[in-house]
């Protein structure tokens, strides 16, 4: 038995955290006190991409990285894994833009940025552990 303490961050958590980031920009989309439903274009992208980030890491989570195919498989999870970070990336940038636009609060701003930012890491730190694990041999 791993104790609590020594325990990594499995794909799980990435999992749970890209669903409350997309709750979460649902969420903040939606009240109109912050985003007024006059921009309801302008909030579309913003909702995609997080809904996206979300659906990505589900989709590569179902892909097995066992059997014969494993090698190909693995190309399959990277390529949805990197399309997701790049989609954080991009979600960051709509993020500042609606800042500006908006002239949201910084602490909103900071406490969604995080969000991303910890998914972001999160895929980063997957990706690399799918990687590490077929290059040793572990499954």
């Amino acid at each position: 038995m791993v104790r609590k303490a020594d325990r990594g961050q499995g794909k799980f958590t990435v999992l749970t955290n890209a669903a409350r980031l997309a709750a979460h920009t649902i969420n903040i989309t939606d009240n109109p006190r912050i985003f007024s439903p006059d921009h309801a274009r302008s909030t579309e992208t913003i909702v995609y991409l997080a809904k996206d980030i979300y659906h990505k890491a589900r989709v590569a989570n179902m892909i097995r990285l066992d059997g014969p195919d494993a090698q190909d498989n693995l190309k399959e999870r990277r390529r949805l894994q990197n399309a997701a970070i790049d989609e954080c990336d991009q979600l960051l940038s709509e993020i500042q833009i609606a800042k500006l636009l908006f002239h949201l609060k910084t602490r909103k701003v900071k406490f969604w940025g995080e969000m991303v930012v910890e998914v972001k890491a999160e895929l980063r730190a997957w990706r690399d552990s799918d990687a590490s694990r077929l290059r040793t041999g572990r499954r």
